[in-house]
């Protein structure tokens, strides 16, 4: 081989090796323009889901808190009688009432693309900072609820239930049975409480969220 062949092999090389690494970059440059193009596309899709979803719940929450403040109202107006009304109502007119006094709503939510994200712990793979975080506040409060939702549905069923069907039981509703439900319909009134403020928290950040999302 000639020596003076060796300079234009050594370009010919460097040139291929020039060529080759430039498609290498212009590979991964289109590969990380389409994945941007993807996460872009995805988010957008996600938002519109969001609004339909968050609105969907601001509905349900307003139809739980209309049947909450009804409950709240019954169960306060039988914790309010004083003694003397108490025992002045029949036995046919407490046990008729009671069980319509129990009857609440705890908020079960739309499920969607954000609640999906919720529930699987992948908040994180929002892009948007402000949005996640709303969503994160979100997760908490959805957390704070089931945790309300837990303590009165377990009062209620493993107290004030066994009292009533107790009472009702010989249709003789005595004055130490009423005094009793009376109490336990107190504690129950105040985890309600606990229900409602949390629904109405909730209603606040759904708000809070369809407003970011329709800006």
């Amino acid at each position: 081989m000639s020596t003076s062949q060796s300079p234009k092999r050594l370009l010919r090389f460097v040139s291929e090796f020039v060529v080759i690494v430039a498609g290498v970059f212009v590979a991964v440059a289109a590969e990380s323009w389409w994945s941007e193009r993807e996460e872009r596309d995805y988010e957008r899709d996600l938002r519109l889901d969001m609004v339909a979803e968050f609105e969907a719940n601001l509905r349900i929450l307003e139809s739980d808190l209309a049947a909450n403040d009804t409950a709240r109202t019954r169960v306060a107006s039988f914790v309010d009688l004083r003694e003397r009304e108490l025992q002045a109502m029949s036995s046919a007119q407490v046990a008729a009432t009671i069980g319509r006094w129990l009857d609440w709503s705890g908020f079960d939510p739309e499920m969607g693309s954000a609640q999906a994200l919720v529930e699987s712990g992948n908040i994180g793979a929002i892009g948007d900072r402000g949005l996640r975080l709303l969503l994160s506040r979100w997760a908490g409060l959805l957390e704070e609820k089931r945790r309300f939702n837990l303590q009165a549905v377990d009062f209620q069923m493993h107290q004030v239930a066994p009292a009533v069907a107790r009472a009702s039981d010989d249709n003789d509703w005595t004055e130490r049975e009423r005094r009793e439900v009376q109490e336990l319909l107190r504690s129950f009134g105040q985890l309600q409480e606990g229900v409602v403020v949390n629904q109405m928290r909730l209603q606040s950040a759904a708000r809070e969220i369809l407003a970011y999302l329709r800006q």
